[in-house]
């Protein structure tokens, strides 16, 4: 008897593993200088969301980090962008 399913089934479920596993989602202060991601969420007061909305960062904005450092401000590319964003405003951004 069979499982009805296809050997390309059991690729498409390891494939599916395996985004799992490299979608984590983080604070944006724990990407790497240059590492690229994608805003999960933003967990701010809405006026300041809608601060960062209007300057293009929201959620399914590509973003990377271009400097920073702990407790130090931070530099992001948002498309053709740049935002310097606050340490502690950056830790309430998530992405994967």
């Amino acid at each position: 008897m069979t499982s009805g399913r296809s050997v390309s089934d059991f690729g498409a479920t390891t494939n599916a593993k395996a985004m799992n596993k490299e979608r984590t989602i983080r604070k944006l202060t724990q990407l790497k200088i240059e590492e690229p991601g994608i805003v999960a969420k933003v967990k701010l007061p809405a006026p300041e969301a809608a601060r960062l909305d209007e300057l293009g960062l929201h959620v399914g904005s590509s973003v990377r980090v271009l400097s920073g450092a702990v407790n130090e401000s931070i530099l992001i590319a948002v498309g053709d962008s740049r935002i310097g964003v606050n340490f502690d405003v950056a830790q309430k951004i998530y992405v994967y």
